[in-house]
């Protein structure tokens, strides 16, 4: 595929700052997993929000790279149209879950701050859970209708 100069610009500097986006989460996730007094419920939260950050800005590296200079790989597989869509959906709801995940966990914790139950980590790992059956479960209907899509047109 013959790209212009400008898109190929475009498409470089996209995948550079994605790159960075990863190295800087790296380093923040790492001092969360390393740092023995980083070991909190409001931390694990945080880290999971990192790790969801690093799937999304990885996902989209290879994407772009193949979409940008290998785009036969894509458009040959009909397992490739099939799976991209929802694996993007899945990366990018995964994402916002972990941020919804926090702000109900503050939310938790504001309303009820007698309540030890919201302050565990035990409640944290329930919470990142839930974020990670959600972000795979209700993409399902689009791989299915993809699914289908992709069968009928054959």
């Amino acid at each position: 595929m013959n790209m212009t100069k400008e898109n190929q610009l475009l498409l470089i500097v996209n995948i550079s700052l994605l790159l960075i986006t990863i190295i800087l989460t790296l380093i923040y996730l790492l001092s969360i997993i390393l740092v023995r007094r980083f070991h909190t419920a409001t931390n694990i939260l945080t880290g999971s929000f990192c790790l969801s950050g690093m799937i999304c800005c990885l996902f989209w590296v290879v994407f772009d790279v193949l979409s940008g200079y290998y785009l036969i790989i894509l458009n040959k597989s009909i397992i490739s149209c099939i799976l991209t869509p929802y694996s993007s959906l899945i990366v990018n709801c995964s994402v916002v879950y972990s941020l919804a995940m926090i702000t109900i966990d503050r939310f938790f914790i504001v309303i009820y701050p007698a309540k030890r139950l919201f302050k565990k980590r035990s409640w944290s790992f329930i919470s990142l859970g839930i974020q990670w059956i959600l972000a795979i479960i209700l993409p399902l209907p689009h791989l299915i209708l993809s699914w289908e899509v992709n069968i009928n047109n054959l």
